[in-house]
This record gives structure tokens, sequence and C-alpha cells, in this order.
């Protein structure tokens, strides 16, 4: 899911930050022609998704994520696999739990 690029620099003018993820937009082919990297913060000001990469600007439920209750910055497929995740998550939780009592 994470499109986490090591020893790459933001490209937003002015950033620093060198924890970028490799950033498209989609084609029909699927070959990811000139990708740009974006840092967390500025991936989601440029329209892209911070975990996969894949641009998701102008899309009502990206762009106003907090008021439909999803994730600022994460698209619907993302913040699936995450809520999925942690839905496993808390599940492998209460049956540990529930063993030792």
């Amino acid at each position: 899911m994470n499109n986490l690029v090591e020893m790459s620099k933001c490209q937003h003018p002015g950033c620093e930050s060198t924890d970028v993820t490799e950033c498209f937009y989609p084609t029909e082919s699927g070959v990811t022609e000139n990708p740009e990297y974006y840092c967390t913060k500025h991936a989601r000001e440029h329209g892209f998704c911070y975990l996969c990469g894949q641009f998701w600007g102008g899309v009502e439920r990206f762009e106003f994520a907090v008021i439909y209750g999803g994730i600022e910055g994460v698209c619907e497929n993302c913040e699936a696999e995450v809520r999925e995740d942690l839905d496993d998550f808390e599940e492998d939780d209460d049956d540990y739990f529930i063993e030792y009592l």
C-alpha cells in the first residue's frame, strides 16, 4: 500500500523533507509516467493520496474526507485497507485477552 521512496526530496517549493511518496497520475496502460515526489503534507495539498501516491484531487470524498468521516489525505481504497487492518487488529486483541481470563 505505501509507496514510500527513500533518498528523494519533496518537490514542493521550499520543502526539505526526504520522507516522500512517489506520486502519479493514473493512466490507461497502468504505467507510471513522470512520477512526482511529495511528503505526507504536500502530497495531500497537491491532490495525491499520501499512502499509495495516486492522484485523487477533485474527487469529493477525497477533498472533503473529514466531512464524510474519512481520513484526510488518504484515498478511498487505502482508507478501506487501513480500516480493515484496524478491525483485524482489534479482533485479534480481543481474542488474545479472552484466552487469559
